[in-house]
């Protein structure tokens, strides 16, 4: 036996862009391929999935997402913004109890994916 038989392996992307979960097929694989531990997930309850809801009257906050490159912000991302967009990509979710926590997001947004880049160069000073 090979562990090709027991274990399928896929490509890892190397970038993932925001915008290309505009793709309704992309969007709905990022889902699938998403990795999420017990820990992580209850981190993504608390600190995004509580803000974004609309259920509650609480007093909700903006999120800023910071990591640092090849952390997995833009996958994160792309899968929050997939469910919250299309409540179908639920069923895509592996871990079950992240999926349930999604379930307050999922379907109730028109999204509107853009990535704000850091600038090259400095600002330039006049020394006159």
């Amino acid at each position: 036996m090979k562990y090709s038989d027991l274990i399928s392996f896929h490509p890892i992307e190397d970038i993932i862009q925001l915008k290309s979960a505009d793709d309704k097929a992309l969007a709905t694989n990022y889902v699938k391929t998403y990795v999420l531990n017990d820990k992580m997930d209850e981190a993504l309850k608390v600190n995004v999935i509580d803000q974004l809801q609309m259920e509650e009257v609480v007093d909700n906050h903006g999120v800023l997402v910071v990591g640092n490159y090849g952390t997995g912000k833009s996958h994160l991302m792309a899968v929050i913004s997939a469910v919250a967009n299309d409540a179908s990509n639920l069923q895509h979710i592996q871990n079950q109890k992240f999926a349930k926590d999604m379930e307050i997001i999922a379907g109730k947004f028109e999204v509107v994916r853009m990535e704000i880049g850091g600038g090259n160069h400095a600002p330039q000073r006049n020394h006159s």
